[in-house]
């Protein structure tokens, strides 16, 4: 994966954009558990669900193919995200598809807490049209579509890792965004809203960068592509909605408080991230933060928090987020977000 001319900024220091990446991570893994108040296994802290375990070997299957090019070989990053996924399955204790590729194990795979426990099939909270996607040992593409009737947000929350690249453009990980959610979903929202989160996460590791001046750049790019087959002007209208200052009407009903659209966990979870953004004054993220994604996370369940989490951690890093020393996984996520950065940021 090589850079590009017109490759967004990067943080002066390796420091300040690990920070970055690990605040993008635990704030979206704060958002899940905070929507999601399931004791974990030992019955301390909090836990997150399927949701952040796929974007976590969302980032992985992203250093695989990080990993072969820095090694001077060409990988197809949407493949090993894929197989990704497909060791994602194989941790819970799932089957993997007989047809179709068998994928060589990495370190994530060992990680105790992201396994299931005692090697169990485990599917909880997994979202059932990923694993049917995932089951049939064929990998989705765009021209392929599976899952088209439903903008689900199953690949919305799992599409922040794809935002963390800092040395390639805007349209490359747009790109990218859309053809990993078209792994398990093919409706145009859904892979879309998912582009314009990683494109909005992308922006935000600039020096300098505002959560408005990147939420505006990935709508507009998102609206480069509306009028295309594969475009959704309706979601260019919710985001544009949100920018003018429209407020979302997110508020759910109901023991399912999981918004039924991608593009209304998006728009949802972006205005309350620009509330946040726009109210925080010097000292005061580690207050407004928390709240803001257990405000997300009660109005529009997990989808909403991880996006409002994901874009204000990484906009203040982990330092606005005093609740990620409880996430049970914590270690775990800092440790993957370490090999990340180190994989991925030039000394």
């Amino acid at each position: 994966m090589s850079s590009e001319p017109h490759s967004v900024p990067v943080s002066d220091s390796f420091a300040s954009l690990s920070g970055k990446i690990r605040g993008c991570l635990l704030g979206g893994a704060l958002g899940d558990a905070f929507a999601n108040p399931v004791p974990p296994r030992d019955a301390a802290g909090l836990g997150i669900t399927a949701d952040t375990q796929l974007a976590l070997y969302s980032l992985d299957g992203l250093q695989e193919a990080i990993e072969w090019a820095n090694q001077g070989l060409g990988a197809d990053e949407t493949a090993c995200i894929w197989l990704a996924y497909l060791r994602w399955l194989r941790s819970r204790g799932l089957p993997l598809p007989e047809a179709g590729l068998v994928p060589q194990p990495r370190a994530i795979d060992a990680e105790p807490l992201l396994r299931s426990a005692d090697g169990a099939a485990d599917a909880a909270g997994a979202d059932p049209e990923v694993l049917a996607a995932l089951s049939t040992g064929e990998m989705a593409t765009r021209q392929r579509p599976v899952n088209t009737e439903n903008s689900s947000a199953a690949p919305l929350v799992r599409s922040a890792p794809f935002g963390l690249l800092p040395y390639v453009g805007a349209e490359t990980v747009y790109k990218l965004s859309l053809d990993a959610a078209s792994l398990t979903h093919g409706h145009p929202a859904s892979r879309h809203a998912a582009a314009v989160f990683a494109s909005t996460v992308h922006g935000l590791l600039a020096p300098g960068a505002t959560l408005r001046g990147a939420a505006e750049a990935a709508a507009e790019q998102a609206a480069l592509v509306a009028s295309d087959d594969g475009g959704s002007p309706e979601l260019v209208k919710r985001l544009q909605a949100v920018l003018a200052g429209t407020s979302v009407d997110g508020t759910v009903t109901g023991e399912d408080t999981r918004p039924a659209a991608a593009e209304d966990a998006l728009a949802l979870g972006l205005e309350i991230a620009l509330a946040a953004a726009n109210s925080s004054v010097p000292d005061s993220a580690g207050a407004i933060v928390p709240a803001a994604i257990r405000q997300a996370a009660l109005r529009g369940g997990a989808p909403a928090a991880v996006v409002a989490g994901s874009m204000l951690g990484t906009l203040y890093g982990p330092s606005a987020l005093p609740d990620a020393d409880a996430l049970r996984e914590h270690s775990a996520i800092e440790k993957l977000a370490g090999a990340f950065a180190a994989t991925t940021i030039a000394p």
